[in-house]
């Protein structure tokens, strides 16, 4: 050991060995620490209260159901379907009391199994106690249907213009056109689109007012009846 030199006196206790500054003690600076948890005690929360996430999980569920429905409407909706009609049908305005009914019965000798298609028949009606004429059915169509029947109407001609006019109308077929026919008859000319994918044309043709009746063991009414000739076919696209 070099002479002169002097020499460090180990320390003689453990409480004169400096001990590290912790987190709960005072630091350097002077100023206390604290708590250690009392950090955590002053990080902000949510305020008390109900979660908004149960009623976001409610609506985007409704949202999707809602989503659903009207893409299944729009791929499976046609503007072929007719109108929902009462079930318990009125008299037409104007037309001295006539019902409407469905069509389907006086077309029952030239309908075949999906021609026309059911909602072209569920758009077309006739006056209530419309008759067919036996054996008139006729069926022209090669490829596409077109049937012609002859009818009679139990009422004169004029109510039976009423008729159609306000029921081809109300079964939203559009009318191509409308008038007066030489011998003083009247024909209609109207379309509706079907559910097959082909616009359907009907064409009604009465007849001025008869006082006989065409149907066999028929007696026609004070009042006369109106022949009808009525044409339905499915329009080509050539």
């Amino acid at each position: 050991m070099a002479a002169g030199l002097p020499m460090a006196s180990p320390p003689h206790r453990a409480s004169d060995v400096p001990l590290p500054m912790t987190g709960g003690g005072p630091q350097a600076n002077g100023h206390g620490g604290g708590d250690g948890d009392s950090a955590a005690a002053h990080v902000p929360t949510r305020p008390p209260g109900p979660s908004a996430k149960p009623a976001l999980v409610v609506f985007a569920v409704v949202f999707a159901v809602f989503l659903t429905g009207f893409l299944a409407d729009l791929l499976s909706g046609s503007p072929s379907s007719p109108p929902p009609r009462p079930s318990a049908a009125t008299a037409v305005p104007g037309t001295g009391g006539l019902v409407p009914e469905p069509a389907g019965d006086v077309l029952g000798a030239v309908v075949t199994a999906g021609e026309p298609p059911a909602d072209v028949l569920a758009a077309l009606v006739v006056p209530a106690g419309t008759r067919y004429v036996p054996g008139s059915g006729v069926q022209r169509g090669l490829g596409l249907f077109d049937a012609t029947v002859a009818l009679e109407l139990p009422t004169p001609e004029q109510e039976a213009i009423t008729f159609f006019r306000a029921e081809l109308a109300a079964g939203r077929w559009h009318v191509l056109s409308a008038g007066a026919t030489s011998g003083g008859g009247y024909r209609l000319i109207a379309q509706h689109p079907g559910s097959d994918g082909y616009e359907w044309e009907v064409g009604e043709t009465l007849s001025p007012t008869a006082f006989r009746s065409a149907v066999p063991g028929i007696t026609a009414p004070a009042t006369g009846v109106t022949p009808a000739a009525l044409r339905l076919f499915a329009v080509s696209d050539q």
